[in-house]
């Protein structure tokens, strides 16, 4: 098994995103200050929205313009230094300039210059008192440092950046109010960032906005938390992985921080540190998380934040931590101990501590944390038996709040009497955890319902609870709420204690559905012998009840498990029995289980056409029925089919649709079933970078989930990709584990998943055949064919399987042995209808008929297969005969058709990053004596696409990313993921630096 990478990886730098609108309005500032339009701007956000990151760029970007740039700060500990936040900004670039052009631009302001920084030296200006009192003393301080920064930005337009000025003393934003009312006529920008919480109030600061905004010479900016989109791409950025890699991650992530970037970096920070997020294979892992913890640094800022609450305050405080995040006033008065008066002045203070959010909800007033880190931290800070207290208390008073509603409150309830943990409440506990369980594992919400589920298992264990129906069913629900998160092990436990169960009873009906829930889980993790007995077992306990609905369910598990066995014709039997009886029996939800197992039957067996029947009669029924699963499975067999018969477009959409439902149903084994087609299919038509991401995290949820029978498919397609890479090391370590879990090395293949097994026989074959093992590949293939033969299942021979084999003998120039093979793929794929298998045998005997001799016709014939490959598009397997048609070229003294030829195939493995073919086609370039083309896809702006380089162009512009999309006929999110990869390529990390290369480049 891999194993991350040695060492703590170094966290890579948040890049800047979600800041497209704010960057635009202010280097339009720059671009207006730049014209002789001053401005002054003031930034406003929460702590850690990333203000001053936002005033870095700029600066850097107006550096790179030949600004003058000052950045100042204001510091609490030098509040008594007056003027400091200018000195802190001004000093370096006054020292920086010339003791001569200093005196010049002060033109006898020297004495007010010197007393606003008296950390210039003597070499820098002659020392001098101000004379005059105090009024007039600041009066002239004032008005020269006002025409000393004019002066100062007549040559260099001058931007001054001010940070933190909530913290400013009064005599510094007295200052401030003065210059920035007289900044007519020159070419300054000032701006000025500051905190607006209960906690950093600055009435001053406050006051000088007012004021200068009456006077329109300032405008307010505020900073917000980043979107849900932008915490993606973010992530995508930062770690260099695709949207669908970490998707799920940033929907919890977001959902954490609310997209605070200094709360998202620190979590972040903490998850490499603990080893949640790791690399390996030169790629991050660890996304599959379902919660996160608490980072010890943002729980300090959140307790600063809560610091100095009344005790009132902080009781209301706690119980709302205990409530949960949303909490309504009439239930905060139900179970405080507070007068109301009390109450509502406690309350008071957290909505001006910015510890609360209130809203109106109809005639409700609803309260809401302002950050659920703020809600953990207080809720941590309670201690064990406080915050149980308090549960125990929340429960009763919410129970009575909801009256004869109650059970519509289930989940609420369930949460709170269980962390009671108080004896006498324990079956108030169970029966609302059972009740929440059961509702959320109708809505598919699996991992809550099996939290849920298995409290209350683990409650009425713990209460030595009667054996009854109850208790049964109980356990039935939370097995299939483990099923469905991977959680097999658990899963199978609970079924074999609610089997006992139920056999002490006598209650042969509930041990058939039992018999086969044990077989379902069997068969999901490989155990067919297992999952066939379990059937049998079940189909004899419910046979005697003659309930022909659960015999008919049993009997499609069945063929199933026969059907993956490559017992085809048994399978077919019982599906035709299964459907008697479901057509006796009537009800949509039958009927569309044993038309889904007909069409799975049909595909491998090659019945093309009734297998696309059965599984369009499946979705009808199982839409009628309210059948989501079986619909999933209705559209897995058609992309499925589609796959196998090289219909690109009907793949796509049936994976679209299959995932879609997936997702819907919160299935991590039903999206990770999707991925498997989804790899394959990404594969096949050059999204390699996609595809190798996605097979990844795959493979590592699938060992997560024992998918002991996807995990060797998915090794199996990404040991391929990484062959074709020319990465043959790790292909055929990929190859070998998955050979060794398909059971390839048993000696009873027969009983082993015959689609799992002819996965693992394909890759191994490719492996063989790509390394230049040409006899290896033939053994091992045509061992595969005796599998194929055996269970009748053409379709894995026409795949991939006999075009290796074809090949191999092609290269060993045994060209009957070829043209034997061509002839048995296409009677198989005539046969089958597959149109794949027909173009691949047409390619086959173009190539047998042109090595026997190179002609124009059979040239041609092989140049028209190469464009059919292209069209589908399977571009890896057409530029690789491009590299054989230019050597037939070559033969015919060809050689500009050659080198045309070579070329096109040269962009494709460029592009799909497949070293050893590339390589091999630079070497028949060479050879030729034809120029180099760039060997590098995707680097720099050779890598940018034509729809990349439109967008750089609009952003040169200064177009924003909403119209760069209406320009272009796109969406805003588009033009985002768009942008995410044009700073990959030309390596930067703002749209600043795609502009400056823009400039260069169109």
């Amino acid at each position: 098994m891999a194993v991350a990478e040695p060492g703590v990886p170094m966290l890579p730098p948040l890049p800047l995103v979600g800041r497209d609108a704010e960057l635009e309005m202010l280097r339009h500032t720059l671009d207006r200050v730049k014209a002789g339009h001053p401005a002054t701007v003031f930034l406003v956000g929460e702590p850690g929205v990333g203000k001053s990151r936002l005033i870095e760029t700029v600066a850097q970007q107006a550096r790179q313009s030949e600004w003058q740039v000052a950045l100042g700060r204001a510091y609490p500990v030098e509040s008594g230094a007056p003027y400091a936040p200018f000195a802190d900004a001004l000093l370096p670039l006054l020292r920086s300039l010339p003791a001569a052009t200093l005196a010049t631009l002060t033109r006898g302001g020297t004495a007010e210059l010197t007393s606003l920084f008296p950390a210039l030296g003597p070499d820098d200006l002659p020392r001098a008192a101000p004379r005059g009192d105090a009024a007039e003393v600041k009066t002239r301080l004032f008005w020269n440092f006002s025409q000393f920064l004019g002066r100062l930005s007549a040559k260099q337009p001058l931007l001054l950046a001010l940070d933190n000025m909530q913290r400013a003393d009064t005599a510094s934003l007295e200052l401030l109010h003065f210059i920035a009312r007289q900044l007519g006529g020159t070419r300054i920008v000032i701006f000025v960032v500051y905190l607006d919480t209960p906690n950093e109030n600055n009435p001053a600061l406050r006051t000088v906005l007012q004021s200068l905004a009456s006077l329109d010479v300032a405008e307010r900016l505020p900073v917000p938390s980043l979107s849900r989109p932008a915490t993606e791409e973010l992530l995508c950025r930062m770690f260099e992985a695709e949207a669908t890699t970490v998707r799920e991650f940033a929907a919890l992530l977001f959902g954490w921080t609310r997209g605070n970037p200094l709360f998202m970096g620190e979590t972040l920070k903490a998850l490499v540190q603990d080893g949640r997020l790791y690399r390996r294979d030169g790629a991050w892992h660890g996304w599959g998380m379902e919660h996160l913890q608490l980072a010890p640094s943002v729980r300090d800022v959140m307790i600063e934040r809560a610091a100095g609450l009344s005790p009132a305050a902080r009781a209301v405080a706690d119980l709302a931590a205990v409530i949960g995040t949303r909490v309504t006033y009439t239930m905060l008065a139900s179970v405080s101990a507070l007068e109301p008066d009390t109450m509502i002045v406690a309350l008071t203070e957290l909505l001006r501590a910015h510890i609360l959010t209130e809203h109106a909800d109809g005639a409700e007033i609803i309260y809401d944390f302002t950050h659920p880190l703020l809600r953990d931290t207080l809720y941590g800070e309670l201690g064990l038996a406080r915050a149980r207290a308090l549960h125990g208390a929340i429960a009763e008073a919410l129970e009575r709040y909801h009256g004869p509603r109650a059970g519509a409150f289930a989940d609420e309830l369930a949460y709170h009497y269980a962390r009671a943990d108080a004896r006498e409440l324990a079956p108030k506990a169970v029966e609302y955890l059972r009740l929440a369980g059961s509702q959320a594992l109708q809505r598919h919400a699996n991992r809550e319902a099996a939290s849920y589920l298995g409290a209350a298992a683990e409650l009425l264990e713990r209460g030595n609870a009667p054996e009854d129906l109850g208790r049964i069913l109980l356990l039935e629900d939370l097995a299939q709420a483990r099923q469905r998160i991977g959680r097999y092990d658990d899963a199978a436990a609970c079924l074999e204690q609610a089997g006992a169960m139920a056999t002490r009873q006598g209650l042969a009906g509930r041990r058939a559905g039992i018999e086969r829930r044990m077989g379902t889980l069997c068969h999901w993790r490989g155990k067919h012998e297992e999952a066939l007995a379990h059937y049998d077992a079940g189909i004899a306990a419910a046979g005697p009840l003659g309930n022909e609905v659960v015999v008919a369910g049993l009997q499609v598990s069945k063929a199933s498990c026969l059907e993956a066995l490559g017992q085809a014709a048994e399978a077919e039997q019982a599906l035709r029995h299964a459907m008697d009886m479901a057509e006796r029996q009537g009800g949509d939800a039958l009927l569309a289980r044993v038309h889904r197992s007909l069409a799975l039957t049909y595909l491998w067996m090659g019945a093309s056409d009734q297998a696309r029947d059965h599984a369009t009669r499946a979705l009808t029924h199982a839409h009628a029925g309210d059948e989501p699963a079986v619909a999933w499975s209705a559209h897995w067999s058609l992309a499925a089919l589609a796959g196998l018969t090289g219909d690109t477009a009907a793949t796509a959409l049936n994976i679209a649709q299959a995932e879609r439902i997936a997702n819907e149903l919160r299935s991590p084994v039903l999206g990770l079933w999707v991925n498997e087609i989804a790899v394959e299919y990404k594969s096949m038509t050059g999204d390699w970078r996609s595809a190798s991401s996605l097979a990844s995290r795959s493979i590592e949820l699938a060992r997560s989930l024992d998918q002991r029978s996807l995990l060797p498919r998915l090794l199996v397609y990404a040991g391929i990709l990484s062959v074709e890479r020319g990465q043959f090391t790790r292909g055929k370590r990929l190859l070998d584990e998955a050979w060794t879990l398909a059971g390839a090395t048993s000696r009873d293949v027969a009983r082993r998943d015959v689609h799992t097994l002819m996965r693992a026989y394909t890759g191994m074959t490719i492996y063989h055949l790509m390394s230049g093992d040409y006899d290896e590949t033939i053994r091992v293939g045509n061992e595969g064919l005796s599998i194929v033969d055996r269970s009748g299942y053409a379709v894995w021979a026409i795949h991939r399987l006999l075009p290796s084999i074809i090949e191999a003998a092609l290269w060993k120039r045994e060209h009957d042995l070829a043209e034997r093979y061509a002839r048995r793929l296409r009677r198989d794929s005539e046969r089958v209808g597959q149109r794949l298998g027909l173009i691949l045998a047409d390619v086959a005997d173009a190539l047998v008929s042109m090595l026997r001799g190179t002609t124009h016709a059979g040239l041609a014939r092989v140049v028209a297969c190469a464009d059919a490959l292209e069209q589908i598009p399977l571009p890896f397997h057409s530029a690789r005969l491009r590299r054989e048609i230019a050597r037939r070229h070559i033969e015919m003294d060809n050689r500009s058709a050659a080198v045309a030829e070579l070329r096109r195939a040269h962009a494709v493995f460029a592009q799909l990053d497949a070293q050893s073919e590339l390589e091999g086609t630079r070497t028949q370039l060479r050879e030729l004596g034809a120029r180099m083309p760039t060997q590098a896809a995707g680097a720099g702006t050779d890598g940018l696409t034509g729809r990349e380089l439109d967008i750089v162009r609009l952003v040169v512009a200064h177009k924003s990313n909403k119209e760069i999309g209406r320009a272009l006929g796109i969406s805003a999110r588009t033009v985002s993921t768009h942008l995410s990869n044009i700073f990959r390529k030309l390596e930067v990390d703002s749209r600043g630096a795609v502009a400056d290369a823009g400039r260069n480049l169109i």
